[in-house]
């Protein structure tokens, strides 16, 4: 029984070390498949830590600022920040979830295993 599951992990580990290699033509889907759920197991947890602590809290602290009349204003800055903040961390997991398994699920799949796959993009600020 030890031998069965040693031998089946060592497979697995050694598939997994040439899963790179798949990135050619000649699997197509199979590729896909593998650089998409690579790209998915990186991209949300960096999705959710880049968003929860720069992304939202600073479009959150931005958005308030303009609404209570000034986006330069010092005292809107400061109110805007003081609820903005906690509030954009919170709502940044959900967003960096969601945002990071969009990403990986696209790009994994048209691009599997490049430097791209991996790297969450920022916003395009509006």
């Amino acid at each position: 029984m030890k031998k069965s599951v040693v031998l089946t992990l060592a497979s697995f580990i050694a598939l997994g070390t040439a899963t790179p290699c798949f990135a050619n033509d000649t699997l197509g889907g199979v590729a896909s498949f593998l650089g998409s759920t690579a790209a998915m197991i990186v991209d949300v947890p960096q999705g959710i830590i880049v968003d929860s602590l720069w992304h939202m809290p600073r479009r959150t602290t931005r958005s308030l600022a303009t609404h209570f009349g000034d986006e330069h204003g010092f005292e809107q800055n400061v109110v805007g920040a003081v609820i903005g903040v906690p509030v954009g961390m919170v709502w940044g997991i959900p967003e960096g979830a969601l945002r990071g398994a969009k990403h990986g699920i696209g790009t994994g799949w048209e691009k599997p295993f490049s430097t791209e796959s991996f790297l969450v993009l920022q916003y395009e600020d509006k």
